[in-house]
């Protein structure tokens, strides 16, 4: 007879071993129910879809048949498991469920009978990101990143730093910076704008402080948003775009006219002529080129056409209108390029204004002592002035101004004018006279042909054998630049008096 105390020892030993038989031990050993899960795709884009699916076994070989199987999921910011979506493992207790993107989520899968729980599956999901480019003449480019996620993410009225490397350059520099702004759909937008100094490739990158970025994408994705944050290399930011908080992207700005090649093609023509020079081109994107830019020359009559804009904008200040006795010094200044008429309105601006409107030309390298024809200027300078020209006279004398300088005398319309017209208006002024170095012949003008294709140039010399060679100079710099290379040369050979 077996004791009372042994009976219930045994009794305990055979529930246990029943247990077993029915719920194994977990770990994945023989005899312990098991539920695998894998996801067909661990990163998808949002709103698109992936499968999570899987067996069910009660001792890891049996099909759970027939059992439920549920899928929990705990999104981002991982606070908590709650189930999504049920089914039933099929007779090989296989399953499956669709899921849908919406953020970073971590996902397993239960089974009540017997009870078993899978592995932990990570769902990474990525924002659909959107990218526009639009190129402003002249020479800037507008920016609108666009990402669509979840409308609960607010990512508006949040303030984004913008970064540029240029052409070959691995470092990026801040440029600007913006507001995002969000759509009740859970659409975010950053935009824009900014200069691109020079055409060809380019990257930018785009930043925005946000404390909740990590919903979206990998963390490898997620970087440091400040405008102080100087990125030094662009292989530290270039990671695949997942994320309006971190994006960077690249693209080829347009080249203006004069193109590239054509600026260099001048500037080879120009080192291999006599005398002491510089030539610059401000092309149609606004941007400054050239050889020699910031050397300075004796103005001799190119600064007259400073002259008439400061004197067009001293009227404006004064609210005074274009009289005749203004037009009677102004018109034989510019037409004929008249040294007497220049000196009177010089009288009446002074100094002080011709620097004014330096400054508001953004010229660096201008300044003047003595009498206005020994003003010193560059072809940089006066290239940028000429590009500016229609921002700078006031509105009321634009006209009056533009027909000046488009109809000098056509004794005094040779160098730029000969060899860009009738394809192109010209609008220009030159100046000549005896140096200490020989002969200066210089010419500064602004080209426009139809609404949009406008460019300046300014060819700068002094030390020539002769005014002949100066022009002659000129006309070649203006033949590579325009394209007219086989075009016949002026027969000009001493411009007349007036050059200053």
């Amino acid at each position: 007879m077996i004791p009372p105390v042994t009976r219930r020892i045994l009794q305990g030993a055979l529930v246990l071993a029943a247990a077993a038989a029915l719920f194994p031990a977990a770990g994945g050993a023989a005899g312990t129910p098991t539920i695998t899960a894998a996801a067909t795709k661990s990163e998808i884009q949002f709103e698109k879809t992936s499968k999570i699916s899987g067996t069910y076994t009660i001792d890891g070989t049996t099909p759970a048949a027939g059992q439920v199987v549920t899928l929990e999921a705990n999104p981002y910011p991982y606070k908590g498991w709650s189930p999504v979506d049920t089914t039933t493992a099929d007779t090989a207790g296989a399953y499956a469920f669709t899921i849908k993107g919406d953020r970073n989520s971590r996902y397993r899968v239960t089974g009540a009978t017997p009870p078993a729980q899978s592995p932990e599956v990570p769902i990474t999901v990525d924002e659909r990101l959107s990218l526009k480019l639009h190129y402003i003449h002249p020479g800037k480019v507008r920016v609108e990143v666009g990402s669509r996620h979840p409308s609960d993410i607010d990512w508006g009225h949040k303030r984004a730093y913008w970064f540029v490397a240029e052409d070959r350059s691995k470092q990026f520099h801040y440029v600007t910076k913006s507001l995002t702004h969000q759509g009740h759909h859970g659409l975010t937008r950053a935009y824009a704008t900014f200069p691109i100094a020079d055409a060809g490739r380019y990257r930018f990158y785009e930043c925005i402080k946000v404390s909740n970025a990590e919903a979206m994408g990998p963390s490898s994705a997620h970087r440091k948003c400040t405008k102080s944050d100087f990125l030094r290399s662009y292989k530290s930011v270039y990671k695949p775009q997942l994320t309006i908080t971190s994006y960077q992207a690249k693209d080829y700005a347009p080249a203006g006219f004069p193109f590239p090649s054509r600026v260099r093609s001048a500037a080879s023509y120009l080192s291999h002529r006599a005398g002491y020079t510089g030539f610059a081109v401000v092309d149609s994107e606004g941007r400054l080129s050239g050889q020699d830019i910031h050397r300075t020359f004796v103005s001799a009559s190119v600064v007259k056409a400073m002259l008439l804009v400061a004197y067009l904008r001293k009227l404006d200040a004064h609210h005074q209108s274009l009289d005749s006795n203004s037009r009677s010094y102004l018109y034989p200044m510019i037409h004929v390029s008249d040294n007497s008429a220049a000196t009177e309105i010089w009288r009446r601006v002074g100094d002080g204004r011709l620097y004014s409107l330096a400054h508001a030309a953004h010229m660096t390298d201008f300044s003047i002592v003595g009498i206005w024809a020994r003003a010193q200027i560059s072809a940089g300078d006066q290239a940028r002035f000429f590009w500016e020209l229609n921002d700078l006279v006031p509105h009321q004398f634009l006209h009056y101004a533009r027909s000046l300088l488009a109809h000098i005398v056509s004794y005094e319309s040779w160098g730029i004018p000969h060899v860009a017209r009738p394809h192109w208006r010209v609008l220009f002024k030159g100046g000549w006279r005896s140096t200490g170095r020989g002969q200066l012949v210089h010419q500064v003008a602004r080209l426009e042909h139809g609404a949009s294709q406008t460019f300046a140039m300014a060819v700068m010399t002094d030390g020539d054998p002769s005014m002949g060679y100066g022009i002659t100079t000129i006309e070649g710099v203006t033949a590579r630049l325009v394209g007219h290379h086989a075009l016949r040369a002026s027969t000009v050979q001493w411009p007349g008096p007036g050059g200053g």
